[in-house]
C-alpha cells in the first residue's frame, strides 16, 4: 500500500467520529423520542429492574443524555441504586430530580416521583404538594393533547395520591390505550382500589399487572397486603417473599423481611 493510500485511509478514519457528531447535531432527538426513552427506562425502574434500566440508559446516553427526559430517568436510577447504601448517588439523583421538576418538558413526571420520594421520607405535606404540582401540570398537558399517554399516566398516578380514584382510573385507562406501559398502569389501578380498601379489586388489578410483567417487584408487595386483608396469609407470605427476592433494597423490603421473619420463613 502506498504512503498516499495509507494517509487517505488515516484521514477517513479520523474524520468518521466528526461526521457522526455533526450528523447528531444536525438531527437532535425530538421531545417525543426522548420521552419514549425515558418511559422505557422508568418502566424498568418502577418494576425495580435497576440493572436493566442502567444498561438501556447507557446505550441511549450518547444521543439523549442532554435531554431533560433522559436526565429525569437517570436521576431516578441514581436514587434507586443509592438505596443500596451509595449515598452520593442518592444525593446526585435527588438534586437532578428537583431541578427537572422545574423544567416544563418533564415537570409532571419529575414532580410525581419527587412526591413518591418525599412520601417515603415521611415528609407528607411536601409529598402532597409535589403530587398536586404533578397533577396540575399533567392536566394542562392532557387538555392540550388528550392523546398524550405519558401525561394521562402522570395525571392518573397523581390523582390516585389525591384519592380521586374514579378520575384517576379514567386517566390511567386512557394512558394504556395510548400505549403507555401496561404493567405500570395496572399497578396504579391496583393502588387506587387498595387505598379505597377494595381489596378484591386491588388484588385483581395486581394479578393483571403481574400477568403482563411477572418481575414487577412492587406489585408483589401490594398484592401481599391485599391478600392479608382477604384473609389469605399463606398467599401474603408467598408474595412478600417474592418481593424481597426481586427487590432486596427497595423501600418496603425491610418491612417485608420483618413480616417473613416473624412468620418463621
Amino acid at each position: 500500500m502506498t504512503r498516499i493510500a495509507c494517509l487517505a485511509i488515516s484521514v477517513a478514519v479520523s474524520l468518521t467520529p466528526l461526521v457522526g457528531n455533526v450528523a447528531a447535531q444536525q438531527n437532535p432527538p425530538t421531545e417525543k423520542q426522548a420521552q419514549a426513552v425515558a418511559n422505557r427506562a422508568i418502566a424498568d425502574l418502577a418494576a425495580w429492574k435497576n440493572q436493566s434500566a442502567r444498561n438501556y440508559l447507557q446505550n441511549q446516553k450518547a444521543k439523549f443524555g442532554t435531554t431533560p427526559q433522559f436526565q429525569t430517568a437517570w436521576a431516578l436510577l441514581e436514587i434507586q441504586e443509592g438505596a443500596a447504601g451509595k449515598k452520593a448517588l442518592t444525593t446526585s439523583g435527588t438534586t437532578t430530580l428537583s431541578q427537572m421538576s422545574k423544567n416544563k418538558s418533564v415537570d409532571a413526571m419529575a414532580a410525581y416521583f419527587q412526591g413518591e420520594i418525599l412520601n417515603q421520607q415521611k415528609k407528607r405535606p411536601e409529598a402532597t404538594a409535589a403530587w398536586q404540582a404533578a397533577a396540575k401540570s399533567a392536566a394542562a398537558a392532557v387538555k392540550a393533547d388528550p392523546t398524550d399517554a405519558t401525561a394521562q399516566f402522570y395525571l392518573g398516578a397523581s390523582l390516585v395520591r389525591a384519592k380521586r380514584f374514579d378520575e384517576a382510573r379514567t386517566a390511567l385507562r386512557l394512558a394504556v390505550r395510548g400505549g403507555f406501559d401496561e404493567a405500570m398502569v395496572n399497578h396504579q389501578i391496583g393502588l387506587s382500589y387498595m387505598f379505597a380498601k377494595k381489596w378484591k379489586e386491588a388484588k385483581d388489578a395486581f394479578d393483571l399487572g403481574l400477568s403482563v410483567d411477572p418481575r414487577y417487584a412492587p406489585m408483589y408487595f401490594y398484592r401481599a397486603m391485599a391478600w392479608d386483608e382477604l384473609g389469605r396469609k399463606d398467599n401474603m407470605l408467598i408474595d412478600m417473599d417474592q418481593y424481597v427476592k426481586l427487590a432486596p433494597n427497595a423501600p418496603d423490603a425491610g418491612f417485608a423481611k420483618s413480616v417473613l421473619n416473624s412468620s418463621g420463613r
